[in-house]
């Protein structure tokens, strides 16, 4: 399945979940409940993103970005991101300037055993193919949905939590205490997402040595060349490598074209993940 398809699946799906939760807190004065609706429509921003950077990402290099579009899937997940920490700042508006009072009752529970089993159906679906198309976009998204899972878990834990407040002092809102909890879960997934990709893009040069042993083996075979140097840069999901190579004084301009053409081939070859190649000759 193309990786658009498994996002709009995914998207669709995430939007049914946010909706539930959102309906089900106002209609049960459910706070923790309302907070974890808003990450999970996040979760569907999120895939809506992915859609867009994907089919960015996807456009080939020009003179204007020789690199290809891949960055723009680190822009976009800085921009989640903010709009996550705004999201945080706003659920804390809520605990202290809301005074909700949440009675807890079993239709929420099966409610949201309902959204476990349509959260469960898209975590199978981005990881099965997120791993077998070797996608970081899949995977990605995979660790977001996984992430919203853990989330409503909790939810489930504070609604039963609930059922014996009446034994706890009278100054414990175990409502308030889920949201300020799911709000400093928020603060912190926006922080570490803002973090790992502005380090994305201030942080081009990519040293995997795995990739470049995979490089060296896949070029021994190709006769006439010695490479004198290699760069890797990844570029969000995908990679761009640079080769330095040293060719045979007696190879012509068309032997060396060939060359090059058989150098790309066999990389691209050798690691889906290998998008651009640039090749200089020394």
């Amino acid at each position: 399945m193309e990786t658009s398809k498994v996002l709009i699946i995914s998207s669709i799906l995430n939007l049914i979940v946010a909706a539930i939760k959102l309906v089900t807190g106002i209609t049960f004065s459910f706070s923790t409940l309302i907070a974890d609706s808003i990450q999970s429509f996040i979760d569907f921003f999120t895939d809506i993103v992915s859609l867009v950077a994907n089919k960015i990402g996807k456009r080939r290099a020009n003179k204007t970005y020789p690199f290809g579009y891949g960055q723009v899937y680190y822009l976009s997940n800085i921009l989640t991101g903010l709009l996550l920490f705004l999201i945080g700042v706003f659920i804390i508006y809520q605990v202290f300037a809301v005074d909700n009072k949440f009675v807890p009752s079993m239709k929420i529970l099966l409610i949201l055993l309902f959204i476990l089993v349509l959260k469960s159906i898209v975590i199978v679906l981005l990881l099965r193919c997120g791993n077998k198309t070797k996608n970081e976009l899949l995977i990605e998204s995979y660790k977001e949905s996984k992430a919203d899972l853990i989330s409503t878990c909790v939810v489930i834990v504070v609604l039963l939590i609930s059922y014996f407040e009446k034994y706890l002092p009278g100054y414990i809102n175990i409502d308030k205490l889920g949201s300020i909890g799911m709000a400093a879960y928020v603060f912190y997934t926006s922080i570490k997402m803002i973090v790992s990709n502005v380090n994305g893009i201030l942080i081009n040069d990519e040293k995997n040595e795995e990739i470049k042993e995979e490089i060296k083996e896949a070029l021994k075979r190709i006769k006439g060349v010695r490479i004198t140097n290699i760069k890797i840069i990844k570029m969000s999901y995908y990679y761009s490598v640079f080769l330095q190579i040293d060719v045979d004084d007696s190879i012509t301009i068309k032997d060396f074209i060939a060359i090059h053409d058989k150098i790309k081939r066999k990389l691209k070859a050798t690691n889906k993940l290998i998008k651009y190649i640039d090749i200089e000759p020394m």
